[in-house]
């Protein structure tokens, strides 16, 4: 089975296939727009801060919105706003749960979305991906997202939030069902 974060077996549909892309390459415009909030947000600063955000400045985005604390400097993170879009496309409730319950549940999801929360804490670059969820996901209720995580920060050094942005295709449409 490939590795579910290589453009192998791209074209498999039970294989889960993530690609790392470029801000200059995201083509949703909700996530293009999630970028630009950030951006403004930021400034010249190197993250914008948990206070600069203003959930109401996005309202036409915040269904795709998530906010998550980064607890004890990345060892969990627990999920304070989670719009609805996101909630539907996990299948189960994430606002008010760290991802270490998570995870008990559903290993593969917290391995994953654990790692690229750290990789954010740790590099203080944004990270935005796309692409295919297969078979090996199918809790999921999606097969193809777009996301983009951004880092907060109160000192401008410890990343202490990040701010998601994501669109889904939903399994049923993708299947060709209704």
């Amino acid at each position: 089975m490939a590795h579910p974060h290589t453009n192998e077996l791209r074209d498999d549909p039970d294989i889960t296939s993530i690609e790392r892309i470029t801000l200059d390459e995201l083509e949703s415009p909700v996530v293009k727009q999630g970028a630009n909030y950030w951006s403004a947000l930021r400034g010249t600063r190197r993250f914008p801060s948990r206070k600069d955000l203003h959930p109401r400045d996005v309202a036409s985005v915040l269904p795709h919105m998530v906010l998550i604390k980064v607890i004890d400097g990345g060892d969990d993170f627990e999920y304070r706003i989670v719009g609805e879009v996101q909630a539907q496309a996990y299948g189960h409730r994430l606002q008010g749960r760290r991802v270490s319950q998570i995870a008990a549940e559903r290993p593969a999801y917290g391995h994953h979305v654990r790692g690229a929360y750290r990789r954010i804490c740790e590099s203080g670059e944004p990270i935005a991906v796309r692409g295919q969820i297969g078979s090996d996901f199918s809790y999921l209720k999606y097969t193809y997202c777009e996301h983009i995580a951004l880092p907060l920060s109160n000192d401008d050094k410890n990343v202490d939030h990040i701010l998601i942005f994501s669109t889904y295709v939903a399994r049923a449409f993708a299947d060709g069902k209704k």
